[in-house]
């Protein structure tokens, strides 16, 4: 089978978010035999998409990969992209040059399956045949509550609204990651064929960490994203004052791409340390005892939280934080509202080892089971199968 896969980030075991799961996706077909032309267009740097073709080349292991990329420059001409945004918004991926040539001539050459990854990408697909877009989030669901600062904040919402509503209204096959973001689509385009299959990771990338000993609390995330900035204000405001009360020996370590930037207001504050650009995620889980995230509005899966459980590192959290997890709360992790009882189930972890292992234990074991490379791809090759019959 030959599937022509587009991406808006070059696969990458531990780049953004989307990239992990580019590269499960990637490495599990071509582990599977299959013929993969990836079509990626990004502002991303040289050498992380020249180490990202190097890892799926290593992974994959199959010739029958290949990547081919388009780096994506601002368009100087101010009148050609407004007249771009009207046609349309939010449509920048479709207009890089060489992209949009290269794909029909490919698509000419014969396919099987056409996966568009992430929501605006899916301008690329509109009308032709077994294709399918994934879509992680929504971001009109993410900004619903946002007050807007500015006319150009409101005017992006409105473009992103309509360019969503084209996008879904006109695509006929989905793959979703959530029940949330599904009857959210269901109600742009009723009659679209949809399917539900949960975020994905490469657990051998993840090696169980040691458990630690001393009572640190952490959080990480890129901190430019709304949701976990939210999460990183909310603890270091409101729910790390409980905890240090209950525990006074407790430490705080909150990191993430430019968590100085945005969070060195708060600073400095006894026992709180914060990091940034961190070489690896591993770095961090390998320093906590306890995970708190507690987002704001923000759809689809919290690919942190899912990190933290892969890691042996147990996660307090709240259910935007779990969104597309099959969890069993005090089970795989703790899933609290009020800040209150959110401090309750951390200091009770940190208090108590015996449960910190129970509990990371089962949350390693729930994501072999569902949320690794291999059941996740075998659900993705029978939604194949029915997009070509």
């Amino acid at each position: 089978m030959k599937v022509i896969v587009v991406t808006p980030a070059i696969p990458h075991p531990f780049g953004s978010t989307v990239a992990k799961w580019f590269y499960v996706l990637i490495t599990g077909l071509a582990g599977r035999g299959h013929k993969v032309l990836c079509m990626t267009a990004s502002e991303e740097s040289e050498k992380l998409v020249r180490d990202g073709i190097n890892k799926l080349n290593v992974s994959g292991g199959n010739p029958g990969v290949d990547v081919r990329f388009f780096p994506m420059k601002p368009d100087l001409n101010v009148l050609r992209r407004k007249w771009r945004n009207v046609l349309r918004p939010f449509g920048e991926l479709s207009y890089v040059d060489g992209l949009y040539d290269s794909l029909q001539v490919e698509l000419k050459k014969g396919y099987d399956v056409l996966h568009l990854e992430e929501l605006w990408t899916g301008w690329l697909g509109l009308g032709i045949p077994r294709s399918l877009l994934n879509i992680t989030h929504f971001e009109i669901i993410d900004w619903e509550d946002k007050k807007f600062n500015s006319i150009g904040e409101r005017k992006k919402f409105l473009q992103m609204e309509r360019a969503t509503y084209k996008i879904i209204k006109k695509t006929k096959s989905m793959r979703v990651f959530s029940t949330r973001v599904l009857e959210r689509a269901k109600t742009i385009n009723p009659n679209a064929n949809y399917w539900v299959l949960p975020f994905a990771l490469d657990l051998s990338n993840y090696p169980l960490q040691p458990m630690i000993s001393e009572p640190v609390v952490g959080l990480l995330g890129s901190m430019h994203w709304e949701p976990s900035r939210s999460a990183a204000e909310r603890l270091l405001t409101r729910i790390w004052p409980l905890i240090k009360k209950a525990v006074p020996q407790a430490k705080l370590l909150v990191a993430g791409w430019n968590a100085r930037k945005y969070l060195g207001k708060f600073m400095p504050m006894p026992d709180v340390t914060l990091e940034e650009n961190l070489p690896h995620p591993k770095e961090f889980f390998s320093m906590v005892s306890v995970m708190v995230y507690a987002p704001s509005r923000g759809s689809g899966p919290k690919v942190k939280v899912m990190e933290s459980m892969a890691y042996g590192v147990p996660v307090v959290t709240t259910w935007e934080g779990v969104e597309g997890i099959d969890y069993e709360n005090g089970v795989h992790c703790f899933v609290a509202e009020e800040d209150e009882a959110i401090a309750d189930k951390v200091v009770k972890l940190l208090n108590d080892p015996e449960s910190r292992k129970i509990m990371r234990e089962n949350a390693r074991g729930l994501l072999e089971e569902k949320y690794s490379a291999y059941p996740v791809m075998e659900k993705m090759m029978r939604v194949y199968e029915e997009i070509q019959y």
